[in-house]
């Protein structure tokens, strides 16, 4: 995820990202997931701390320590929904194994196939 992007989540939610060594390590598309699945961790009072934020066979992954069993219900909803968005764009994606497995739409795709032919 672009820096720029990353910046907006430390900067509203304050210290829930102290533990991460390697920054957010998805596409783009999935700004919005994770931004909505921080502001419903905030409603409930999240106090854990985010360990890790990536991308893993195709879905989200979102690893906490420290999560209710409320919290813990809310991060599984919004890694199953990563099979549907697109992670490059935002848009509606699926999810795709042709050796590599990407949750991505169609013109992204296309564009990635066109990068691996270089």
């Amino acid at each position: 995820m672009k820096l720029e992007l990353q910046q907006k989540l430390y900067d509203e939610f304050p210290g829930w990202f102290d533990y991460l060594q390697f920054g957010i390590e998805t596409g783009d598309g999935w700004f919005d997931l994770i931004h909505n699945l921080c502001v419903s961790l905030k409603l409930i009072n999240f106090g854990g701390n985010i360990t890790q934020i990536k991308e893993k066979f195709g879905t989200l992954r979102f690893y906490v320590a420290g999560a209710t069993d409320e919290q813990w219900k809310l991060i599984e909803q919004a890694e199953e929904q990563s099979e549907f968005i697109c992670e490059q764009c935002g848009k509606e994606g699926k999810l795709i194994d042709d050796g590599w497995r990407y949750t991505i739409c169609g013109p992204c795709y296309d564009i990635l196939k066109k990068e691996r032919m270089r």
